[in-house]
């Protein structure tokens, strides 16, 4: 890939401090957002009451460390481990859960985890916690009757942050499994541009730790394929997220979707619906 275009440069988001509110600042841009989840809560209420998933099960010893558990109808499952957005400061497994439904549908059982929020945790507890539900995942997988071998990762704006951060090539994931597909959706990799933005009043990042948690600054990994997911009509913003991700790590991200008619948070409601191209795209690669 070429080495810059409008608004990335050398693999990197350039974002003007002064256009950092607008473009990070969700809420306001899509003030639909309280409707969005009150669709989002009551798909994943209904999918709850008809699968019975194991919920609240503990992979750590803080209130957050939990995790939702969709077991699909068979032996040696691949397993989909999906985590929620919020901009790290808010969000529940709880209120995602209907993410679930496409997944254990083929045969993929899917784990919704949750983990502590800014601002009593920092984003590199966050990180720390998403590494140990990981990790819980991998030496309980004959207990859960999925295949170790064969685990994706899906999330969501600050969880797409979060699963890049698993599958980057550091030291720090040595011990994690080897992910076969991670799926960011309207993900943050290059964190230094929204510190200007009032988002980081709860996260207090400088540029030093903003770009330690950034993904695109870490290798890319060696052999999990990302794809990478936004809604057409996300803040320039988050187009720019998604290329430079994609111009930093190369070759390892294999494909981009811009979803036709949704923004940050509706591109969410495709991915769980069944009938979606979207939802049966990324059953597709896991199932492969």
């Amino acid at each position: 890939m070429s080495n810059s275009m409008d608004g990335v440069m050398q693999g990197r988001v350039q974002c003007p401090p002064q256009d950092s509110e607008a473009g990070y600042n969700l809420r306001v841009a899509f003030p639909d957002f309280p409707q969005v989840l009150q669709g989002w809560q009551s798909a994943s209420r209904e999918l709850l009451l008809k699968q019975r998933p194991a919920v609240d099960i503990a992979y750590g010893d803080q209130a957050l460390q939990n995790l939702d558990f969709y077991r699909a109808p068979a032996n040696n499952t691949p397993l989909l481990v999906f985590v929620h957005g919020g901009y790290w400061q808010g969000g529940d497994k709880a209120d995602v859960g209907f993410i679930a439904a496409p997944y254990i549908q083929a045969g993929i059982s899917v784990a919704v985890i949750n983990y502590s929020l800014a601002p009593a945790a920092r984003i590199e507890d966050m990180v720390v916690e998403v590494r140990n539900a990981l990790r819980w995942l991998r030496d309980n997988a004959e207990h859960l009757s999925v295949n170790p071998r064969r685990i994706s990762l899906m999330g969501h704006s600050a969880g797409g942050h979060l699963v890049t951060m698993m599958a980057a090539s550091d030291e720090a994931n040595d011990d994690l499994p080897v992910f076969e597909h991670v799926f960011g959706i309207s993900g943050v990799y290059d964190v230094p541009p929204l510190v200007p933005s009032s988002i980081n009043n709860a996260l207090g990042l400088d540029a030093a730790r903003a770009e330690a948690l950034s993904p695109i600054a870490k290798a890319a990994p060696k052999t999990t394929r990302v794809h990478t997911f936004v809604g057409e009509n996300e803040t320039e913003q988050f187009h720019l997220q998604a290329a430079a991700l994609a111009q930093s790590w190369g070759q390892a991200v294999v494909a981009h979707y811009s979803v036709p008619d949704t923004h940050h948070f509706t591109v969410l409601d495709l991915l769980g619906d069944p009938a979606s191209i979207y939802s049966q795209t990324i059953v597709k690669a896991i199932s492969n």
